[in-house]
């Protein structure tokens, strides 16, 4: 399994590589929890005080894509409470991408690209 998670990792970024895909990193603290109502965030306290680990980095991608990032995807890891059980686990991993100037209908043929690659 360790294996097949580790080809699949590649596959995705071999996957927006090839279509000049940036990949970036933003941070898992933020000073502010999500704001979904239906998403309840973890806390954290350091000695500054109480921090947030994200649920998503769709915020900070967000600032990327103002500031000028152009394209980006993040494949990060991701925490929610409330999520533990059978099929759950407060930890995941999540891909989240953005393309500048793509309708709905673009993201959605390039969703079924990427599955389409990976399957």
């Amino acid at each position: 399994m360790l294996r097949r998670r580790a080809d699949l990792l590649r596959s995705i970024r071999d996957f927006f590589h090839a279509r000049g895909v940036l990949e970036v990193e933003t941070p898992c603290l933020s000073r502010a929890g999500a704001t979904d109502p239906a998403i309840e965030s973890l806390a954290v306290t350091l000695p500054e005080g109480c921090v947030w680990l994200h649920t998503s980095p769709e915020f900070p991608m967000k600032r990327l894509l103002a500031a000028g990032a152009g394209d980006i995807y993040q494949i990060a890891r991701v925490f929610r409470a409330g999520e533990a059980g059978r099929f759950h686990n407060p930890e995941f991993t999540l891909l989240e991408w953005y393309r500048v100037g793509f309708d709905h209908h673009r993201l959605m043929a390039e969703v079924d690209d990427l599955v389409r690659e990976l399957a």
